[in-house]
């Protein structure tokens, strides 16, 4: 028996959705690995690799000076700060891998272990 063809749509949906949210995942972990070399490349790209949070008062570019600072004082004095960003990151990539399963089957999750045969809207 062929399923419906709006199960279909649905199904091509929510496929599209986690999808987009897996690769999302992933993005956001394997940036979160280089925290200050990142926040460093920033910083350089917008010309305030010399500056101080002091010389800039507003805006984005304080920020910006003002989490470099931040991150690279705490890294230099606490360096196993950075192994809970490293895990974070970690964990992001594998709930991403995790839910490769989801995109190849034809049956949906909905709840804890509770497969149904077609999608249903909850």
């Amino acid at each position: 028996m062929p399923p419906d063809m709006s199960n279909v749509a649905l199904l091509r949906k929510i496929r599209i959705v986690l999808g987009i949210f897996m690769i999302a995942l992933v993005l956001s972990g394997l940036t979160a690995f280089p925290l200050e070399r990142e926040l460093a490349m920033v910083c350089s790209a917008r010309g305030l690799e010399q500056s101080h949070p002091s010389d800039v008062h507003v805006g984005l570019d304080s920020w910006l000076l003002t989490v470099r600072d931040g991150l690279r004082d705490s890294y230099l004095k606490y360096p196993w700060l950075a192994y809970g960003t490293d895990w974070l990151a970690f964990a992001h990539i594998i709930i991403a891998v995790f839910s490769l399963a989801r995109l190849r089957t034809r049956c949906v999750m909905f709840g804890f272990f509770r497969r149904v045969s077609r999608p249903v809207l909850l």
